[in-house]
């Protein structure tokens, strides 16, 4: 559960950020449009980051189940 609430709180803390440099670099943009756009901006990087970070930890879990694999083949090569 604690990786799945780390996940979210670094999706929302990037996102935010990414909505606030957006903020500050197109201060002009009001309306419907720059809404939109704003929206849009928040939803992609929190996407980003949470699929980044979802790839990252099967990566992981993956890399353990190869060395646990090799370590048993390992063991059963040796008893033969």
């Amino acid at each position: 559960m604690g990786w799945l609430i780390s996940m979210t709180l670094a999706s929302f803390a990037a996102a935010f950020i990414a909505v606030k440099i957006f903020d500050y670099a197109f201060s002009g943009v009001t309306g419907t449009l720059g809404s939109v756009a704003r929206a849009g901006v928040f939803i992609v990087t929190w996407t980003a980051v949470t699929a980044q970070l979802g790839i990252r930890g099967f990566t992981s879990k993956v890399r353990q189940l190869r060395q646990s694999n090799a370590k048993a083949i390992k063991a059963l090569l040796k008893r033969a």
